[in-house]
């Protein structure tokens, strides 16, 4: 009998995942754009743009150069889109209904001029649920053949856009990072993970699960789904573990930085939370707390993506992670891991 079902279960269809591996670039003097590791990615998001004055697109932190730059060095097979972020006039302005046909109509000119695939739409402040839907409506009949996606989490109904317009999302990337700010432990504050995992049976704690549930509860399905994680961490100074109550000073931390630092990168203080699924150092003689992602937290992510079908992982700020002085993939330790989790997972990257 047992045979059976062992036979039987390898006859079932494993949940597709890793459909997409997408990165964030900025710009930066820290990574050009002939330094970003296209191999690891099936996607490129140019951060960023804005909505412009009556219904346009500034360029806020991008050039034309730039944008001409990143299109000109996208290889075969991978796509470069741009992302219109909060900033500028903002977007519940620029989707009003005096401006909402001008300004999806700007992105696709936008888009066609610059040739790009595609956009990421980052409005996360000052949500406006129906002119929200409408935007990625509207966008997708203009733009039926370009790439479309969506970055946000649970808050501002944000998950019922998603699966209101989830036939016209190529990718909703649910951004799981920043746990720590505004987090309450039983309502005080407290050191927690800037990203992890699971709750680990913890309702008072925030985690990668309890942002994307919001998501699955409000109908959106989970090959749409892509999990967010930053390449950057956060230090708090005061207490050396994760739930100490209080209030600590906070600092973010690149990647690419806290690789470097001989005081704080030390073996003798990296810890790994396996109930919760994060990276961190507890560093005794500095009364440190550092949440990073690792290399541990990059492949449970990749595990619980797999099992759960999820779609694709997105990944924020590609020079985050960017190690100038080293040659190769060792220039991208977390990119590189994420790839192969991806590809030795069966992921369809």
């Amino acid at each position: 009998m047992s045979y059976l079902i062992i036979c039987l279960a390898l006859l079932l269809p494993t949940p597709v995942f890793g459909k997409w591996i997408t990165g964030y670039y900025s710009i930066s003097s820290i990574q050009p754009i002939s330094a970003i590791p296209w191999h690891n990615y099936t996607h490129i998001i140019h951060f960023a743009a804005a909505p412009g004055l009556n219904g346009t697109v500034d360029f806020h932190y991008l050039t034309p150069e730039r944008s001409r730059e990143i299109v000109r060095a996208r290889p075969n097979g991978k796509k470069v889109l741009v992302c219109i972020m909060d900033g500028g006039v903002g977007f519940r302005e620029a989707t009003s209904p005096e401006t909402l046909n001008r300004f999806a109509r700007s992105i696709a000119e936008f888009i066609n001029q610059y040739g790009y695939d595609g956009v990421d739409i980052d409005w996360e402040k000052d949500i406006d649920v129906n002119q929200f839907e409408k935007l990625i409506r509207e966008l997708r009949n203009i733009m039926p053949r370009k790439v479309i996606t969506l970055a946000g989490g649970n808050w501002g109904d944000m998950p019922s856009v998603a699966s209101v317009s989830q036939t016209d999302l190529d990718q909703i990337n649910v951004m799981c990072y920043d746990m720590d700010v505004g987090h309450g432990c039983s309502g005080l504050d407290c050191t927690w993970y800037n990203s992890s995992v699971f709750q680990g049976g913890e309702a008072d704690k925030h985690a990668c699960e309890w942002r994307v549930r919001a998501f699955l509860l409000a109908g959106v399905a989970a090959s749409k789904i892509g999990i967010g994680i930053p390449l950057y961490g956060r230090r708090h100074v005061g207490a050396t573990e994760p739930g100490v109550k209080g209030k600590f000073p906070r600092y973010t931390v690149y990647y690419r930085d806290l690789a470097v630092d001989q005081e704080r990168w030390q073996q003798a203080y990296q810890r790994y939370d396996a109930v919760h699924k994060a990276n961190y150092l507890s560093i005794e003689p500095l009364n440190e707390f550092v949440s990073y992602t690792g290399t541990q937290f990059i492949a449970d992510t990749v595990a619980w993506m797999r099992s759960a079908g999820f779609g694709g992982i997105m990944e924020f700020v590609t020079e985050y992670e960017y190690l100038s002085g080293q040659i190769g993939d060792a220039r991208y330790p977390l990119s590189t891991t994420v790839r192969n989790e991806v590809l030795r997972r069966g992921g369809k990257k």
